[in-house]
């Protein structure tokens, strides 16, 4: 199962090299025939959520919430709750860009639906002669839905549908477009993502292609605690240039998230010597009894054309209940089932004194299995990972003989699934045992214990 896993990631890879290489070519040759064509349907490159966008755009490999729709819809395997998310962006030149999405888990993923809006204002029409002769509005529409799943705890995939639409002076165009994602947790570095994103592949618009490109993206998860961070690579279809994305946010007492980051282009801008690829940003959220409530800010500057605003609220149904149940289970809480009452026995149900709780126990589990092998003088431990799913490091504890008392060995929570302890007296048997822990500081039961003899 695992190596049916791992050829699909590397096909993946092969995908994106391949597009990169002679798929980008071949397109780019038929761009030749139509030496006037530009990419079409350019507000599909206005990114959606202001996260995202605080972070750069380095989202790819990140994807964790209903905005994955845009940036990797494979992301969308990681919501576990109903969340809906409104977007207003303060677009330059008073262009302005509405957006709204909505998540709804299914089975092992979660399928989405998302609205864009863009309003290009009133603008002046000119005669043969450059003569003002009345005005004319302009707008563009997106509808998109997608559905991101959990194929295994390392591997999930997406994909979407666009349907664009452009009205310029009461004359619209509808065009199709699609999205394919995915998203890999490396093996034994759970904090380790890859993403893939192959975006806006579809049909032309007249003359013009669909703002094609394919995004790599590397996500470093939790690595420190709160901490974020990101590098999406970049490649367009029908261009020539190159684009790379880093960003960052860390998340403070789960309630405040500074962010930054900077795009980095191989293409003219043209938009003179103002602050540009810099964006910045803070979100804030408060958890409530059964839902919880954000609000991110994002700011980019455009050079000469302006600055840009984003401000975006997002709204998590079941989200702190949820934690609070897992929280509950994993420390070993009880939890107290509802038991159907008779009308008839409502008075002695109120008199005696309720029955002790059911207790359940701790959901956390243990790694399943741990193999030693030794490295000189010292032990390497390696396991695999717990089947828990709110995990978050190890512990390794040792003793020296069988009438020896356990000790942890390890001074940091350990996120890989192995370590390598100090040099050990030899001639000598030594046990181990791994623990596994969540955010919360609880901690699983031992695993078998392993023993090893240093020669």
């Amino acid at each position: 199962m695992k190596k049916k896993k791992h050829s699909m990631f590397f096909l993946f890879i092969i995908c994106f090299l391949w597009v990169l290489g002679s798929g980008g070519q071949t397109v780019l040759a038929a761009q030749e025939e139509f030496p006037a064509a530009q990419s079409g349907n350019a507000f599909l490159d206005i990114g959606t959520g202001a996260r995202a966008v605080a972070m750069g755009e380095a989202f790819t490999g990140i994807a964790d919430d209903i905005t994955s729709i845009y940036w990797n819809p494979a992301g969308l395997g990681q919501v576990k709750n109903l969340q809906i998310l409104l977007m207003h962006n303060q677009w330059f030149q008073d262009v302005l860009y509405e957006y709204g999405v909505l998540g709804v888990p299914v089975l092992q993923g979660a399928f989405s639906l998302s609205v864009a809006y863009v309003n290009y204002g009133s603008m002046d029409r000119l005669d043969e002669f450059g003569q003002a002769s009345g005005s004319f509005s302009a707008y563009d529409l997106n509808i998109s839905v997608a559905y991101g799943m959990k194929f295994s705890d390392n591997f999930l995939a997406g994909a979407g549908i666009k349907l664009p639409f452009t009205n310029i002076d009461n004359e619209s165009q509808v065009s199709l477009a699609t999205d394919l994602g995915m998203l890999y947790k490396v093996p034994g570095f759970e904090t380790l993502q890859i993403g893939l994103n192959i975006m806006n592949l579809g049909t032309r618009v007249g003359k013009a292609t669909q703002p094609s490109q394919v995004k790599l993206g590397f996500g470093l998860v939790d690595a420190i605690p709160g901490l974020k961070a990101g590098v999406d690579i970049g490649k367009r279809l029908f261009e020539d240039s190159l684009q790379i994305n880093v960003g960052a946010e860390y998340l403070i007492m789960d309630t405040l998230a500074p962010r930054i980051g900077y795009k980095i282009t191989t293409e003219e801008s043209g938009l003179g010597s103002g602050i540009m690829g810099l964006s910045t940003g803070l979100g804030l959220c408060h958890k409530f009894h059964d839902f919880a409530l954000g609000l991110d800010y994002a700011y980019v500057p455009y050079g000469d054309l302006g600055d840009t605003h984003r401000i975006a609220l997002m709204l998590e149904l079941g989200a702190a209940q949820t934690a609070k149940s897992v929280r509950s289970v994993s420390r070993g809480q009880s939890i107290t089932r509802a038991t159907p009452v008779k009308v008839s026995d409502w008075r002695s149900t109120v008199q005696k004194k309720p029955a002790a709780p059911r207790q359940v126990k701790a959901a956390l589990l243990p790694p399943k299995k741990v193999t030693l092998k030794k490295a000189g003088s010292r032990i390497k431990v390696s396991w695999t990972s717990s089947p828990s799913p709110q995990r978050y490091g190890y512990n390794v504890y040792m003793k020296t003989g069988k009438k020896g008392n356990y000790y942890r060995v390890n001074s940091q929570l350990l996120r890989k699934n192995s370590y390598t302890g100090k040099k050990l007296t030899r001639k000598r048997i030594y046990y181990f045992i791994v623990k596994t822990a969540d955010k919360y500081g609880n901690k699983s039961r031992g695993t078998t214990p392993k023993k090893l003899y240093l020669r």
